[in-house]
């Protein structure tokens, strides 16, 4: 495969593409499709397209710096790559043990990238027979989210937290169980507003709308919740 006049083995994209992916997915909840690829071409004359670089510890890491296109928006990205036996491993050369080449993003912007995908709509995926009413004002990696209980469950709204808290707890041991494969949530701190109201304060971390999506889905569970405002 060529690019740029850049030649990458058959076994380099494989193994790329398939740890790239999932990260990609597992931090931003798109799918890659026709409307979100990449692209390698350079971001600005004076910037490299690829490069060399030796870390602290030994190992020899590269990058390439791409493109990413979301419905005809180009985001510069960058992947870094590095070998645990510390071989240089090149675009071109053949891959033959993937356990030994890792992958990743310098850094994704998951918020640009679902605007672009989905102007206008709220939130990125679609949520049925909720049994409260949703309201969406913002969503971000530090998310407010406001639960207003239904009047005949107020008094049990220490319960109500404890049950969340436990939500969330099962979600990062469940996604660490798979190597951080759904990522994990940083901070999750409740507060009581008024008479009915709880507040969350999340840190979403490393888990993006995947969480989020349990997490809705998981409050019309319960069915304790009159309103849930993400702020």
């Amino acid at each position: 495969m060529y690019g740029y006049s850049l030649k990458a083995s058959e076994t380099f994209i494989e193994c790329a593409d398939r740890q790239l992916t999932e990260q990609f997915i597992r931090q931003t909840g798109i799918n890659p499709g026709k409307n979100v690829n990449l692209s390698i071409s350079t971001h600005r004359v004076d910037i490299p397209v690829y490069g060399l670089y030796s870390t602290p510890d030994g190992y020899i890491k590269k990058k390439l710096m791409i493109n990413l296109y979301v419905n005809h928006n180009w985001n510069p990205v960058t992947i870094y790559w590095k070998s645990k036996s510390g071989r240089d491993y090149s675009l071109h050369h053949e891959v033959e043990d993937g356990n030994d080449i890792e992958f990743w993003f310098e850094r994704l912007d998951p918020a640009l990238y679902l605007k672009q995908l989905y102007p206008g709509q709220q939130l990125p995926f679609r949520l049925k027979d909720l049994t409260y009413e949703l309201v969406t004002e913002r969503i971000n990696i530090d998310c407010t989210i406001v639960l207003q209980v239904k009047k005949e469950m107020i008094s049990r709204q220490d319960a109500i937290i404890q049950e969340v808290n436990d939500f969330i707890g099962q979600y990062n041991l469940t996604s660490e169980a798979r190597k951080k494969g759904y990522g994990v949530i940083h901070k999750a701190r409740a507060s009581l507003r008024g008479d009915d109201t709880i507040v969350y304060d999340i840190d979403l971390g490393s888990t993006g709308p995947h969480f989020l999506k349990q997490l809705l889905m998981f409050f019309s569970k319960l069915n304790y919740f009159a309103v849930v405002k993400l702020e």
